[in-house]
C-alpha cells in the first residue's frame, strides 16, 4: 500500500526553479505550482475552503504580480482572520533578505536549494518525520 504524500505548493515564477525543487520533493509530496505569489494566496485559500489544505509552501521572494514577502503577509492575514494555524513557509530566494517577515516563516533556503540542505529545514519543520535522503 503506498504511503499518503503530503501536500506542497511550490511558488515561483520561473517554471525551471519550481520543477527543480519539485524533483527534489515529489517522493514525499505531491505538488501544485503557482507561478506568482497572487495565484499561491488564492491557491491557498482555496485548499483551506475545500478542506485540502497544503502541509507546506515553498516560496520565491521576486516574482511579478505580487512578491512573495507580500504573499506571506496574506498567507498569514487570512490564516489569523479564520483562527486556522500557520502553515509551514520556506523561502527559497537567490539574493534577497527577509528579515521583515523572518518571524512569519519558518526557514530560508538560497537558490539553488540542495536536497541536503532543504532535508535539514524539513526535518526541523517536520519534526524529523519527513526525510529527502
Amino acid at each position: 500500500m503506498d504511503k499518503v504524500k503530503l501536500k506542497a505548493l511550490i511558488v515561483d515564477d520561473s517554471e525551471f526553479s519550481r520543477q527543480f525543487t519539485g524533483v527534489i520533493i515529489n517522493k514525499i509530496f505531491a505538488i501544485d505550482e503557482a507561478e506568482d505569489g497572487l495565484v499561491a494566496v488564492e491557491k491557498h485559500q482555496q485548499s483551506v475552503k475545500l478542506g485540502t489544505p497544503y502541509d507546506i509552501i515553498f516560496m520565491d521572494v521576486i516574482m511579478p504580480q505580487m512578491d512573495g514577502k507580500k504573499a506571506v503577509r496574506q498567507i498569514r492575514e487570512y490564516e489569523a482572520s479564520i483562527g486556522r494555524g500557520n502553515i509551514p513557509i520556506i523561502m527559497i530566494s537567490a539574493s534577497e533578505e527577509i528579515d521583515d517577515i523572518e518571524n512569519l516563516v519558518n526557514g530560508l533556503l538560497r537558490k539553488p536549494a540542495s536536497r541536503p540542505s532543504l532535508n535539514e529545514l524539513l526535518q526541523s519543520v517536520f519534526e524529523g518525520t519527513v526525510c529527502l535522503l
